[in-house]
């Protein structure tokens, strides 16, 4: 039987989705085969380049070694990266290409597995020899531990913060029966893994896998955190679920009541999980995600299913969230955040490098510009912003991620201006993420909108034949490219450094002594300390090879 397209309406829109030969028998299976071999897919690749990158034998400290284990890795990346091209191109091959769109569409998965374990391999070379994870058990990573050490002893944690990471720190502890501060460790390098994989099938759930990787993933490059991944990651998972979330509302008129209460439930059920683990992104996309709900509820159309699918989703995430909904609401007006960093003290508003918090000297902040202070990425942003609304302005996607960045950026305004009569930050740099990442998303999805207006050649995924196949291998590999290279200079941050730099926090894990008076094997006995003021004074010397 032939293959054919299936045409649907999206937005106002006409889009060419893949199909398979429609037979009584394979239509409900190939509705929910592919996506769940997509997610199985990812996480496999994920694992095996995990496994593989535990097998890199170097000293951390040693700058030689440092460089050694970062090609040791990305010689595993580029081969595996190379092993799935050729299954594409050998599904090319075979029964006339039937299954190439299939193989490319797990091929994308994969690389979004690939590159976030990467990252986390990197993570594991810098780590190695010690227990300890990021920072030990000083600022952050202290905090997070003794939270999870006292829900293990039955105390409770502050309901003002999000109490996901925690929960997952103290059952990893009690699960493994490790020290907290060990069992961090494991916790940052899983967590830091999952970013690239679950961006990218946050984004599968509105666009295709080629525009998922290369929208969803690579914004969420300049994000990735090693050291506490669980609050970037809710971000980088929150918009595209948004983004759904606004599309199911705008055609609700086309679904059942029963489609659209089950829709509701999991919709609250994704939006309360991700509040637990970080709930700062919904107080500065509220007020965007209350206007874009407003311009796409379907007033006219279903008025009362609009309704119904709202009211459903926001009782389940209540249920969900409800202990640290009443928490962050009771403090609101009385908790003061007064940690005034060197992003406090620089220009609000610049937003195209989000540092981290971390303490310490940064020279030049932010970086001198070309253009009246505005560097050329900054103008690349604002085109694709500016391409995105004038092609599309009544799409949902740029609806909701325009209306998060406006109402992101007039919150960081505010909280910054009353800063210093009320001598307090409120975490308004942290903005900085949620503007950038929407800025990335826009102007990814201005070339979309791009090559959908104007005829770009691109692929037509069609199942049979080799159509779009020269076109599918030169995506996969760019995408090799880009996220392995990007990929190694994070990892190339976080590599053990007696500095300013990132590279501080896997320093401290380093020559921080282990509570059974243990050190790293990389670090002298007499050099391992036991106090955050001394680590500073740590010399360790190149070992002799």
């Amino acid at each position: 039987m032939s293959s054919h397209t299936v045409e649907r309406p999206l937005d106002n829109q006409t889009v060419t989705l893949e199909s398979t030969p429609v037979t009584p028998g394979n239509r409900s299976t190939s509705r929910w085969i592919a996506p769940l071999l997509e997610i199985v897919v990812a996480f496999v690749a994920l694992a095996i380049f995990l496994a593989w990158s535990g097998t890199i034998d170097v000293d951390p400290l040693d700058r030689l070694g440092q460089v050694s284990g970062l090609a040791g890795l990305q010689f595993r990346f580029v081969l595996l990266g190379l092993v799935l091209i050729a299954v594409v191109l050998l599904a090319a091959r075979i029964r006339q290409g039937a299954g190439v769109a299939l193989a490319g569409r797990l091929a994308t998965a994969a690389i979004s597995g690939l590159a976030g374990g990467l990252v986390a391999g990197g993570v594991l070379v810098a780590l190695r020899g010690t227990s300890w994870a990021l920072h030990a058990n000083h600022g952050d990573s202290g905090v997070l531990i003794r939270w999870a050490e006292g829900l293990l002893r039955g105390e409770s944690m502050p309901s003002n913060y999000p109490p996901l990471s925690v929960y997952a720190l103290a059952g990893w502890t009690w699960l493994t029966g490790e020290p907290a501060g060990f069992a961090l460790q494991d916790v940052q390098i899983i967590g830091v893994a999952l970013f690239a994989p679950l961006a990218y099938l946050a984004w599968r759930l509105v666009l295709r896998p080629g525009w998922a990787l290369g929208i969803g993933v690579v914004s969420t490059l300049p994000l990735i955190d090693p050291h506490k991944p669980y609050a970037n990651l809710a971000l980088v998972v929150f918009i595209p679920v948004l983004v759904r979330f606004l599309q199911t509302v705008r055609r609700a008129d086309q679904a059942s009541y029963r489609k659209l209460l089950l829709g509701g439930a999991a919709f609250g059920v994704g939006f309360g999980l991700l509040f637990l683990l970080y709930s700062g992104w919904y107080v500065w996309s509220a007020p965007g995600a209350v206007l874009a709900l407003l311009l796409v509820f379907p007033w006219k159309a279903a008025p009362r299913k609009g309704v119904a699918l709202v009211a459903v989703t926001t009782a389940v995430f209540a249920l969900v969230s409800i202990r640290h909904l009443y928490g962050l609401l009771r403090g609101a007006g009385s908790t003061k955040d007064q940690y005034f960093y060197f992003d406090v003290f620089t220009d609000p508003a610049y937003f195209s490098m989000w540092r981290t918090d971390l303490p310490g000297p940064v020279g030049v902040w932010p970086p001198l510009g070309e253009l009246g202070g505005v560097g050329l990425f900054t103008i690349v942003l604002v085109i694709g912003l500016a391409v995105a609304l004038g092609l599309g302005l009544r799409r949902t996607v740029v609806i909701a991620v325009v209306a998060c960045l406006a109402g992101t950026w007039l919150l960081r305004f505010y909280f910054a201006s009353r800063m210093y009569a009320e001598n307090a930050v409120q975490l308004y740099p942290r903005t900085v993420a949620e503007i950038l990442y929407c800025l990335l998303v826009l102007t990814g999805y201005a070339v979309f909108l791009a090559v959908e207006r104007f005829g770009v050649p691109r692929p037509r995924f069609a199942l049979s034949g080799k159509v779009g196949l020269p076109a599918r291998i030169g995506l996969l590999a760019a995408m090799l490219l880009l996220l392995g290279s990007a990929g190694s200079a994070i990892a190339d941050r976080h590599m053990p450094r007696n500095d300013d730099s990132v590279g501080f926090l896997a320093w401290v894990a380093q020559v921080n002594r282990m509570p059974d008076g243990r050190c790293s094997p990389y670090v002298p006995a007499d050099a391992c300390v036991t106090q955050y003021d001394k680590l500073r004074e740590v010399k360790v010397p190149p070992r002799k090879r």
